[in-house]
């Protein structure tokens, strides 16, 4: 214990990071004596809020509860399943949610939930979309989630295996979307709802099959009594089982139905059962197909329409604007800028929709429609919206989320070149952000929609918004790692750019599908797309982005070891942005061309390219640019046994890596701070370093944490022989 205490002096003026140091190197010692655990995962708490007023469904939930309760019989590397099936509206999402609650202290290590979209305009999600979502609320961080799909439901069953966790996957569309999704272990429990029956769980998998019926006359009743009150009840039950029997004892059909009567206290229920009435009738005329077909979809029409009748003009065209919305998630800005309102009245007519329960908010800003409603809001907008209007409305939508992601990229890479972009109309005000921290926010809260707009601008054949979008996200895929995201998007773009013919955008387009190629290390696709976007670039007389073009290319030829190659790009990029006078691109180029000559062994030269790039970068104030010339001046000064010179260069790197969160970048220099010390004998310094490095790469998943591990053992050994 000694030898812990001595490390843990170097920061006696930081007793927090001595207490981490000391907690790790005790790790290090009980890992050596064998005695080490598996590491903590974080706890999910994913569960959606357990709606109140819940009745019936004994036999259902004694059904559920057979998952804990009893052994698994299948095998130990089988999950245990549950599939809820049944028509839409009639309750599988409440009851799952229900149970799930009900049941949390049989899941110590968490839930996790995802809504499918598996039936609703939209598209459904991905299950690689929904495997790097549960990886990420797993604490894996982006750069190590896998691109493909087998890869992803690898590292998930990984992680989740003899841990005791319930995952809920709601509203799939089929098994395929599910399968890649299932845990390997039989200390999990999966419950799955869906509108279609998914027999290959059953044949597959075990899983136990629950068919969800609608709710008997006394459960009806008792929900209606729930929502109206008792003494209404009592003074009209004929009315209310008339009532119930005219919803077709749907749930959702009663909630809705309900809350309108709740809503007129003064008027008898008979009264408005006549309006019910009159509206199945007018239904009937223009039901559209759908999978489930039967009373129970026509009643929960007619109870959306009883809703939406009582709705004011102006309420009930935000309604219809909305139902056009990808996924039926959105802001209340997004929202305004959808229908052209101004905020204040689009904030009157949501308010609208949510008193009639036709929508729901779900955080202070933020609003979602259930999946049926969304069907039939979108409905109403294609039967009762012109084309026009329809389409002007779209594009409004996407015209704010294209201007919002660009004041985005503005935070997050302020000196990167803007494109132009379609002027946006009236009334659509995008959002501003404070720093590159509350961008990033929106970005990840926005992440699955911003993909939808990209399909729907292309469904849609806004051409132009459908490859700008892509583009203006690149600074938040980059700093986030979203490969996947990043390549699906901008091929979704590119199509949109070619088939308007715009050289421009498909030049764009194509250079920020190459940065995405780079990281997947896929370096002869990113070439490939790279020489696609010079050669256009050369021909519309584009300089700044064959300099661009040109300097990327430069660092992927460097990866695939063809040096020179690479020095004659970064040299043609460099003479174009110093013609052009772009000093951010020139500080770029330079920093390339130092890379290259120092793999070349040309220190000298390769110092001299890092400082004239380091000059440029503190004159224009460009904080990433200088973490990464001062960084790599460190590792040049330290080969040359140039170490005082090194350990400043290393030190300010650091801080000014660490004031913007460049967290990738400041483990690196943070790790070179240690090797350095540790090289000099400095062993408290060098553990002091190497904790905050790898505090960094754990959260980063980065591979190098092993052998920042290995080293700092390292350090033990030799403070003890």
């Amino acid at each position: 214990m000694g030898s812990v205490d001595e490390l843990s002096r170097a920061v006696t003026d930081d007793p927090e990071l001595g207490r981490r140091i000391i907690e790790r190197l005790l790790r290090f010692q009980s890992s050596a004596a064998g005695t080490a655990d598996r590491p903590p995962l974080p706890i999910p708490h994913q569960l959606p809020l357990d709606r109140p007023g819940f009745v019936g469904r004994e036999s259902e939930l004694a059904e559920l509860d057979l998952l804990v309760a009893e052994p698994q019989k299948e095998g130990p590397d089988t999950a245990v399943i549950s599939s809820v099936g049944g028509a839409p509206g009639v309750g599988k999402t409440a009851l799952m949610v229900h149970w799930a609650h009900r049941s949390r202290g049989a899941f110590p290590d968490g839930q996790l939930y995802v809504n499918l979209r598996g039936h609703g305009p939209g598209n459904p999600l991905e299950p690689a979309e929904v495997l790097a979502d549960f990886l990420h609320a797993l604490d894996v961080p982006s750069p190590k989630v896998p691109q493909e799909l087998e890869p992803r439901a690898a590292m998930f069953r990984t992680l989740l295996h003899e841990r005791r966790m319930l995952v809920l996957l709601d509203n799939a569309r089929n098994t395929a979307q599910v399968f890649p999704l299932l845990p390997g272990s039989s200390t999990c429990v999966v419950i799955v709802t869906s509108r279609n029956r998914l027999q290959g769980l059953v044949g597959s998998y075990g899983a136990r099959s629950i068919r969800l019926d609608t709710l008997s006359e006394r459960e009806s009743v008792e929900l209606l009594t729930g929502i109206v009150g008792g003494d209404r009840v009592l003074q009209e039950r004929g009315a209310v089982e008339e009532l119930a029997a005219g919803c077709g004892h749907l749930p959702l059909a009663l909630s809705i139905v309900g809350e309108r009567v709740a809503a007129y206290p003064q008027w008898p229920i008979a009264d408005l059962l006549e309006g019910l009435g009159d509206e199945r009738h007018r239904l009937d005329t223009f039901a559209a197909p759908v999978e489930d077909t039967g009373d129970e979809q026509r009643e929960v029409r007619v109870a959306f329409s009883w809703s939406y009748r009582a709705l004011g003009a102006g309420s009930a065209r935000c309604f219809r604007i909305l139902g056009l919305h990808p996924t039926g998630e959105f802001s209340l800005l997004a929202a305004a800028a959808a229908t052209g309102d101004s905020r204040m009245r689009t904030n009157l007519y949501l308010r609208g929709l949510i008193d009639c329960h036709l929508l729901e908010q779900v955080a202070p800003d933020r609003f979602r429609f259930h999946d049926l409603i969304h069907d039939y809001a979108a409905e109403r907008a294609y039967e009762e919206e012109s084309a026009e209007s329809r389409r002007e409305s779209i594009r409004r939508c996407l015209l704010w989320y294209l201007h919002t992601a660009d004041a985005a990229n503005r935070q997050l890479m302020p000196h990167r070149r803007r494109i132009e972009l379609d002027e946006r109309p009236d009334r659509c005000e995008p959002l501003r952000f404070a720093d590159g921290a509350e961008a990033l926010a929106w970005c990840d809260t926005e992440r699955t929609h911003l993909i939808a707009l990209v399909r729907q601008a292309v469904q849609c054949e806004q051409d132009a918004i459908a490859w700008q979008l892509p583009v203006v996200l690149w600074s938040f895929f980059n700093v986030r790692k979203l490969l996947s995201d990043w390549i699906v998007t901008h091929e979704l773009g590119l199509r949109g750019a070619r088939r308007s013919g715009c050289r421009r955008g498909e030049a764009w387009t194509l250079n920020s599908l190459g940065n995405a190629y780079r990281g997947t290390q896929e370096f002869e696709k990113a070439v490939e797309v790279w020489q696609q976007a010079l050669s256009i670039r050369r021909r519309i007389g584009d300089k700044y982005g064959e300099g661009t073009s040109l300097n990327n290319l430069a660092g992927a030829l460097r990866r695939m070891n063809r040096i020179e190659d690479s020095i004659r790009c970064s040299t043609e990029a460099l003479a174009i942005h110093r013609e052009i006078k772009d000093r951010w691109n020139e500080g770029i180029d330079l920093n390339s061309l130092g890379t290259a000559h120092r793999d070349l062994g040309h220190i000298e030269e390769a110092i001299s390219c890092w400082l004239r790039a380091l000059g440029i970068q503190r004159e224009i104030k460009d904080l990433f640019g200088q973490g990464t010339s001062l960084n790599h001046l460190g590792e040049a000064y330290r080969t040359t046994g140039r170490d005082d010179e090194a350990i400043a260069a290393f030190d300010e790197a650091l801080r000014i890596r660490q004031s913007f969160g460049d967290e990738p970048g400041a483990a690196t220099t943070a790790l070179n701070l240690g090797a350095t010390m540790a090289t000099l004998g400095r062993l408290k310094e060098a553990a002091v370093y190497y904790t905050l490095a790898l505090e960094d790469l754990e959260r980063l998943g980065d591979p190098r944490t092993e052998t920042v591990n290995e080293a700092l053992r390292n350090l033990v050994d030799r403070t003890t022989t």
